[in-house]
């Protein structure tokens, strides 16, 4: 995935790195020690495994231009095959073919040289639990802390975020089921059947929220880092998603139906059943076609 730079002081990754392309092999061995320091003071969990540190650098295409990398080979168990098929444990392997157990931080120049850090290089880092559809549970250390790099600004992860964090808002909100509902079916209209090309925490709050829960939802969306300003509509991340709307209830039992239909055609309500239970009423405007 490719990053931004966001740190590159003195004594960072990055600076480091650039300082290591111009330097011969002896300088190069000592002032790589450098980055296995960092790595170390990254690592403030004892959750986050050891490994070794590889430390490279290069050329890459025509005409050439420099780059520096970096790799975390995190260390395995396995066995090695002896003669008279005997077989030896060992646990300090690391990069067979068939793990996914490093990752790697590249730094490639986009000119002849060396040019200036961050704005003359590009980042890409490679970390199997890091993906355009997943970054939020990814092992930020490495990129973020280590690396000092960010992910790029993404419209569609964004769109995501906005819905999974207004989603949890609504949830918890102090309103009774069936407003609930609505707010639930207000998200789904907002993103899937509104036509403006952008989306807006305030945007959502003024329409669709009661002057008390306006507040309370912005700060919300603030606690959870959410930006304030328009983000343009991508839905791509969440397309799937919003084609079905689904209601859950005890024994496996479920409603749904999309989104457009279930707003115009379903009531949800919660009544008071036998003894006093909390029980759910849904009327649907029209009759059963079929049934399984």
């Amino acid at each position: 995935m490719e990053m931004t730079i966001a740190r590159a002081a003195p004594g960072s990754v990055s600076a480091v790195g650039a300082e290591l392309v111009a330097m011969e092999a002896p300088e190069f061995v000592a002032q790589s020690r450098a980055v296995a320091d960092l790595l170390a003071a990254a690592q403030v969990s004892r959750q986050i495994p050891g490994g070794l540190v590889v430390v490279f650098d290069g050329t890459v295409g025509h005409p050439a231009t420099r780059f520096f990398g970096i790799m975390k080979a995190e260390l395995h168990e396995g066995f090695l095959r002896g003669a008279n098929l005997q077989a030896t444990f060992v646990d300090s392997l690391f990069l067979s073919p068939k793990t996914k157990l490093y990752k790697i931080g590249l730094f490639v120049a986009e000119a002849a040289g060396i040019p200036p850090m961050p704005e003359g290089w590009a980042a890409t880092v490679y970390d199997s639990q890091l993906t355009s559809a997943q970054r939020d549970g990814a092992a930020t250390y490495f990129h973020s802390v280590f690396l000092g790099l960010d992910i790029p600004e993404n419209n569609a992860q964004r769109v995501k975020q906005f819905w999974q964090k207004t989603r949890d808002y609504i949830n918890s909100a102090p309103v009774d089921q069936e407003r609930r509902v609505d707010l639930y079916n207000s998200l789904y209209s907002y993103l899937k059947v509104d036509q403006t090309p952008t989306i807006q925490v305030g945007q959502f709050a003024d329409r669709f929220l009661e002057p008390e829960l306006r507040d309370e939802y912005r700060e919300h969306m603030a606690r959870e880092r959410f930006p304030i300003r328009a983000i343009g509509k991508d839905l791509s991340e969440i397309a799937g998603s919003l084609r079905l709307r689904r209601f859950r209830f005890p024994n496996s039992i479920q409603l749904s139906g999309p989104p457009e239909a279930i707003r115009e055609l379903v009531d949800v309500s919660e009544v008071e059943g036998d003894d006093g239970a909390r029980w759910t009423q849904i009327t649907v405007r029209g009759m059963i076609q079929s049934q399984d």
